[in-house]
């Protein structure tokens, strides 16, 4: 039998709602931010959309979302999209222009919108600030900051394996690296770098991720840790340019 889905409050009016994936040894986080007008960041696993569903249902009747984010393309970001849709009527879905131009606008029962960089959705009491976020992970990443809770939800950045606890306060920066290794290797510097910068820049109290705990306390740490691995991608580019073999053989 399957684990049914979690819900956790953690900021004001924010919610996270988690499934357990077996085959990725992680959660699935969406979360849900009560307003006026409600919002989900991520959909989940189509195959997980009934407890995604029930999960919702916890908080309030489903079917008045009113915005459906998409942090990038992929099947834990969107894979339950259509059917959120088809039950939500009044939800549109939201994604960075990159993702609605490419993918989303012909995948979508209904038509998206797409946000521009440094775009805020007021919801209500929440204001949800777009941030791009290219080729972090995913091509057509964006990262959302509540300018309310100060929470910044990073879909793929600062992942952590397990079943976890719904917010953790203690340093699991080098776990976070190593999973994000291993599903998805080094994402060129320049741009984690750039990311970086801008969610350092909102000065958020939070970090809430596509997979494990929301991560709260001292953040320093992720973003050195972080840091680190886009100096080892600009390390290990720079040793196999021609340029670089060129230098060693002339200093020799």
């Amino acid at each position: 039998m399957r684990d049914r889905a979690f819900v956790s409050e953690i900021a004001a009016d924010t919610y996270r709602i988690t499934t357990y994936h077996e085959p990725w040894r992680s959660t699935v986080n969406q979360y849900l931010i009560l307003g006026e007008e409600p919002l989900l960041i991520s959909t989940g696993l189509r195959e997980r959309f009934e407890d995604t569903w029930a999960g919702l249902a916890q908080l309030l009747d489903p079917t008045t979302l009113r915005y459906v984010v998409v942090p990038h393309y992929e099947a834990d970001e969107c894979g339950a999209l259509n059917e959120l849709l088809l039950r939500a009527p009044n939800a549109t879905p939201l994604a960075s222009m990159r993702t609605v131009v490419t993918s989303l606008a012909d995948a979508a029962v209904r038509s998206p919108r797409g946000l521009g960089d440094g775009e805020v959705v007021d919801v209500g009491a929440h204001g949800l600030r777009m941030l791009e976020a290219p080729y972090v992970h995913a091509w057509d990443g964006i990262v959302i900051v509540d300018e309310r809770t100060q929470v910044a939800f990073t879909a793929d950045l600062f992942i952590q394996p397990g079943r976890g606890e719904a917010l953790v306060r203690d340093d699991r920066s080098a776990l976070s690296v190593q999973l994000y290794k291993t599903f998805y290797g080094a994402p060129p510097d320049a741009y984690l770098h750039r990311a970086l910068d801008r969610i350092e820049v909102a000065h958020p109290t939070m970090l809430a991720p596509g997979h494990g705990a929301a991560l709260a306390g001292n953040l320093a740490p992720y973003y050195r840790a972080y840091r680190a691995l886009a100096g080892e991608q600009r390390a290990a580019r720079e040793a196999t340019t021609p340029s670089s073999s060129l230098r060693k053989s002339a200093g020799s």
